[in-house]
């Protein structure tokens, strides 16, 4: 499967940051100027619980060759990058973050990109899979 290669890295990049936000939540948010209280680090831990369970979906699927199954996986997987950019990005602009947050927009913007070209070309083999068929 072509698409094998994102699966694995968004899986281990989903498990990293989600660890950094499940037990160092403090740290992680540090640089971006974000006072972390009790209530804050247990929103950030919800969200790294999320991102592993995300990465363990990618990983669970790196080996999947249904189109359907493989589709639905990643326009999850767009879908997050799509919000998380659009988050991302109202912060830098309004000023929420400073700018040592863009790094975040990079990530996004890269993933996104990568997903959405993986799902353009899923959609498209099972097509060519059936016009081969007929022929």
């Amino acid at each position: 499967m072509r698409f094998r290669w994102l699966l694995i890295v968004s899986a281990v990049l989903a498990w990293l940051f989600g660890l950094m936000l499940l037990f160092n939540a403090r740290q992680f948010e540090a640089p971006v100027g974000i006072d972390v209280s009790d209530k804050v680090a247990t929103i950030a831990q919800t969200q790294g619980a999320i991102l592993i369970g995300l990465g363990v979906i990618n990983w669970m699927t790196r080996r999947v060759t249904d189109a359907t199954a493989l589709s639905a996986v990643l326009t999850g997987n767009l879908v997050v990058q799509l919000l998380s950019l659009g988050i991302a990005a109202r912060a830098l602009v309004l000023r929420i973050i400073p700018m040592q947050g863009a790094p975040a927009v990079v990530v996004h913007v890269v993933l996104g990109t990568a997903f959405a070209i993986a799902l353009t070309r899923v959609r498209r083999e099972p097509a060519a899979d059936a016009s081969a068929r007929a022929a």
